[in-house]
């Protein structure tokens, strides 16, 4: 039955090459889309590695309008600490640098025995604050700043890259070279996703803040406080402060800003993956309307010798199953060179799972096309055929 039906598509080369085309092209397409979207679920279902219910990301810098002259003297680091945990409805206040808050869009990267690395400075407290998840080793402490080498908390997928089954608690990082030179592991989270949810597992190294940095404010509120109260802090903050400017927001608020620039690119090729199968159902059912149409002597004469309307249908079917495959082959075959040519940086796995969607959705196209141009091909009777010219 293959090799009949391969006979046939031969026959009809030259209009059966402009529909395999159109395949190979809604494939690459479709199978770019399914790996995009297959990649941010796969990504979405791992640990983010921290809380961000109920957590406010407190801005508090110098008004640039400010004359460098101003006597207006800055609040420490502390100061503003006391003045967040006066209010009652806030439990717990940290800080850290733009580069290690969840959400945030600033990003410092290193490089590290080959991998890049991104890093972040924290208080100790932003432990408590975001919850993370210590699975061996420490947290920083106080007594953390009396040492003569730099303390380290990494990542675990971090902890396998570079040390891989041996215990990375007390090991040097030596191509770390910033702060005090000599780094050394003291714990290891998880994962730190900061990026959200549709972020790769991260390669994160986290620091101690340093006393005298540019730091902003977390702070951790209880649970239905309302979005009014950061009035209160604006206004405790700017009285301690006269010309100093104060943001709050929510990660509640970064995240679904992070989500919908996430799924920008899924959202692009989606569209494009729809009126690319839109324009190619709309040929494959006016081609296979004409070939019904064409063939009725054909189709006639078979039903007069005995055919079932199901073997007929299933012949029409059929050729534009083996079209179909021809496109499927041929886009295959230029997929497979993606990973050496580092088009695509994407696991076996989602490969894998991306070609399965991308030829059932292909498949499930040309099956339901066939369907109308099939029913009619049914309903031709031998008697028809005698009258056709």
């Amino acid at each position: 039955m293959i090799r009949h039906l391969c006979k046939l598509v031969w026959n009809r080369k030259r209009a059966n090459a402009l529909t395999a085309f159109q395949i190979f092209i809604s494939f690459l397409i479709v199978f770019i889309t399914a790996s995009i979207a297959v990649d941010n679920a796969d990504n979405y279902r791992r640990p983010l590695g921290f809380s961000y219910e109920n957590r406010w990301v407190v801005n508090f810098w110098r008004d640039r309008e400010l004359p460098l002259d101003s006597e207006v003297e800055a609040p420490s680091r502390r100061q503003v600490y006391q003045a967040l945990e006066s209010f009652d409805w806030i439990e717990s206040v940290a800080s850290a640098d733009g580069a290690a808050i969840p959400y945030g869009s600033s990003r410092w990267g290193s490089t590290i025995d080959g991998q890049p690395v991104y890093h972040g400075a924290v208080s100790d407290e932003y432990y408590e604050v975001f919850n993370l998840d210590l699975v061996n080793g420490r947290w920083f402490s106080e007594e953390d700043a009396a040492l003569d080498w730099e303390p380290l908390v990494i990542t675990q997928p971090l902890s396998e890259a570079l040390f891989g089954r041996e215990d990375p608690i007390g090991q040097q990082v030596e191509e770390w070279k910033r702060g005090k030179g000599n780094a050394r592991v003291v714990g290891v989270v998880s994962d730190y996703r900061r990026r959200g949810e549709f972020s790769e597992p991260g390669f994160f190294l986290l620091t101690r803040v340093e006393d005298d940095a540019h730091v902003d404010f977390l702070v951790k509120v209880r649970p239905g406080t309302p979005l009014a109260a950061q009035e209160q802090i604006d206004k405790r903050l700017k009285a301690m402060a006269p010309g100093y400017r104060v943001n709050i927001t929510t990660l509640e608020e970064d995240r679904a800003s992070s989500f919908k620039l996430s799924l920008i690119p899924l959202f692009a090729a989606g569209v494009v993956s729809v009126l690319v199968l839109g324009m190619v159902a709309l040929s494959l059912s006016g081609v296979l309307w004409q070939r019904t149409t064409l063939r009725t002597e054909e189709i006639g004469l078979r039903r007069a010798l005995g055919g079932s309307a199901a073997s007929i249908y299933a012949q029409l079917t059929g050729e534009m199953l083996v079209v179909a495959s021809i496109g499927v082959i041929a886009g295959l075959l230029v997929i497979v060179q993606f990973p050496l040519l580092e088009l695509l940086d994407y696991t076996s796995g989602i490969y894998a799972l991306s070609l399965a969607l991308a030829a059932l959705v292909i498949y499930g196209l040309v099956v339901v096309c066939s369907l109308y141009p099939g029913r009619l091909a049914c309903r031709i009777r031998p008697v028809e055929a005698l009258h056709h010219e």
